[in-house]
């Protein structure tokens, strides 16, 4: 295990370790809970996780300190590594509980993401820093994976992308530009972390354009237009942006009127437990969009994703005109 200020925080992509990895075909994890039997299992899974809310919802803050980088790194273990016949109950036992655990999650990942996005700025060789955070691996798997869905879709490599929600610690933008020589434009809503996000990759000497615009709102579209969103390959859309199905439905329809048919769009997902960590998408909530291909990974990769191509009646033609 790392360090106590590693930030170990949050719900990241593949955040699941070796210690919940190597317990995953067994009846009794490491905190000697057992899961052999259908109904007692699925309730202490559930337990269990509230239990860890709890002691979350009590801390004084998410910033990444020994406690708190111990609760979610339970939690996301729990939601990775919980056999999948239990953890259709445990969902469905937690109910309401779920919304609330994801925003939990969500507010970790920020902390967390903001620690490291300033550890790595202040230190005296970022590419060193960077290397020290312990989901890099994850990113990188995650990126794999998608890239792998990509290709499986009829596309190629991309050249140029948009990453949807990227945040102040861009990972998914800085592991496209580093390992595969693509070319990124960084979207967000909050100032702060894209200011952050672009002091991180200028830090790094990775090329990436930065544009600020709220996905929920109409007017982005003009902001994304501007930017060249039109001309991207690839676009990924956050697991954090649209938090809920009616969000999905409206980012993904201003998506269909902005890009070429050809476009990819990765949509990042998350079922059963790990819909705890991050919301699920199903395929009816990406408006204006086809879902091609659906990619659920059954390894510590936390995100699923769904691969869509914008439909063709709600294509808009150079001159704005919807194209039949």
């Amino acid at each position: 295990m790392a360090d106590p200020d590693c930030g170990q925080g949050r719900a990241v992509p593949g955040a699941l370790t070796e210690s919940h990895r190597s317990t995953t075909p067994r009846c009794l994890n490491e905190n000697g809970f057992h899961y052999c039997d259908a109904v007692s299992g699925a309730s202490a899974v559930s337990r269990r996780v509230t239990q860890l809310r709890t002691r979350l919802e009590a801390a004084p803050d998410l910033r990444p300190c020994q406690e708190v980088n111990a609760l979610f790194t339970e939690l996301v273990g729990l939601c990775c590594s919980t056999p999948p016949q239990l953890a259709d109950s445990a969902l469905a036992q937690l109910g309401d509980e779920a919304p609330m655990t994801r925003r939990l999650c969500a507010a970790g990942e920020t902390a967390l993401e903001q620690y490291w996005a300033r550890r790595v700025l202040a230190a005296a060789d970022p590419h060193a820093e960077l290397a020290r955070f312990p989901y890099l691996g994850n990113y990188r798997e995650l990126v794999r994976m998608e890239l792998g869905a990509v290709m499986a879709a009829g596309g190629e490599r991309p050249r140029r992308v948009a990453v949807l929600g990227s945040g102040p610690l861009p990972l998914t933008g800085i592991v496209l530009a580093r390992d595969y020589g693509a070319e990124v434009l960084h979207v967000d809503r909050d100032p702060d972390s894209l200011w952050l996000g672009g002091k991180l990759t200028a830090a790094l000497g990775l090329p990436a354009a930065t544009a600020h615009a709220d996905l929920d709102d109409p007017g982005s579209e003009h902001v994304l237009r501007a930017e060249g969103i039109g001309d991207c390959d690839v676009v990924v859309l956050a697991a954090l942006v649209g938090q809920d199905a009616a969000g999905k439905r409206a980012v993904s329809a201003r998506l269909a009127r902005l890009l070429r048919p050809d476009t990819l769009v990765l949509a990042r997902s998350a079922v059963r437990l790990r819909s705890l960590l991050y919301p699920r998408v199903r395929a009816e909530d990406l408006a204006g969009l086809r879902v091609e291909l659906e990619v659920h990974p059954h390894s510590g990769v936390v995100n699923s994703v769904l691969v869509a191509r914008p439909e063709p009646s709600r294509q808009t033609g150079i001159r704005g005109s919807t194209v039949d």
